[in-house]
């Protein structure tokens, strides 16, 4: 079976033979058969563009597709989830190398998969998603079953070819369209090129850290001791500046 895994996020667990882990439960570690283990059952019925940049009112918008609770619980005779739509979404920084290496594979991505609608948000810019969805670093890929997270990829191998292998394990779908990535995927809609804008959040940390250092170096023995010393001979030079007169 595939190397590449899914940190699941709901009650079905995703159908990979490697290590996962159950929210909110003690972590279990299993090895399924592939014919045993539930799907999440994604809808085929539209077919989506190109990867949607969003921003957190629209990405809100569209996790509230199909909200129905009786639909997120029940599951079919084969254990699978009542169809649903499904949603992958990259979380990712504009400066951050590992989403620039990742981005033009989930580009392609989104064309490989086309029933499945595929977006991007900047997890710097809108850091409220990143504490309610357990976004601990970045690219971070999620997969959304009817609006509600249900597995998370956790691996550190950004491939269309990974990316695509734990899609179809986990929703039984195959890619409507070759996998290969194109140069207009290293430009867009998720750019490949870092960005060199200021950080300004950055910024603000390491000016309180020098303020802390400077607080707390200023208040210690050694430094009062350093200040003494320095006025005592600056005392002593200025009086014999004025005994020299």
């Amino acid at each position: 079976m595939d190397e590449s895994k899914w940190e699941v996020a709901g009650t079905v667990p995703p159908p990979i033979t490697r290590n996962y882990i159950l929210q909110g439960k003690t972590n279990v570690t299993a090895t399924n058969s592939y014919a045993n283990v539930a799907k999440f059952n994604c809808l085929t019925d539209k077919v989506y563009g190109s990867v949607e940049i969003v921003n957190a009112t629209r990405l809100m918008k569209l996790l509230m597709l199909e909200p129905g609770l009786s639909n997120r619980s029940r599951n079919d005779k084969d254990g699978r989830l009542i169809p649903g739509t499904c949603m992958i979404v990259l979380f990712y920084a504009r400066w951050c190398t590992f989403c620039n290496q990742a981005a033009p594979h989930f580009n392609a991505l989104s064309r490989s998969f086309a029933h499945i609608k595929a977006v991007a948000i900047d997890a710097i810019k809108y850091q409220n998603f990143n504490a309610q969805y357990g976004i601990g670093g970045v690219p971070t890929l999620m997969l959304v079953h009817n609006g509600k997270p249900v597995a998370m990829y956790n691996d550190t191998v950004y491939t269309l070819l990974s990316f695509a292998k734990c899609i179809t394990l986990a929703t039984n779908l195959q890619p409507t369209a070759p996998l290969f990535v194109t140069s207009a995927d290293f430009v867009g809609p998720v750019s490949s090129t870092p960005s060199n804008e200021t950080d300004y959040c950055l910024v603000l940390s390491w000016i309180f850290i020098a303020a802390c250092a400077l607080y707390f170096t200023s208040q210690s023995r050694w430094w009062q001791q350093c200040v003494e010393l320095i006025q005592n001979t600056w005392r002593e030079s200025n009086a014999q500046h004025e005994h020299a007169d």
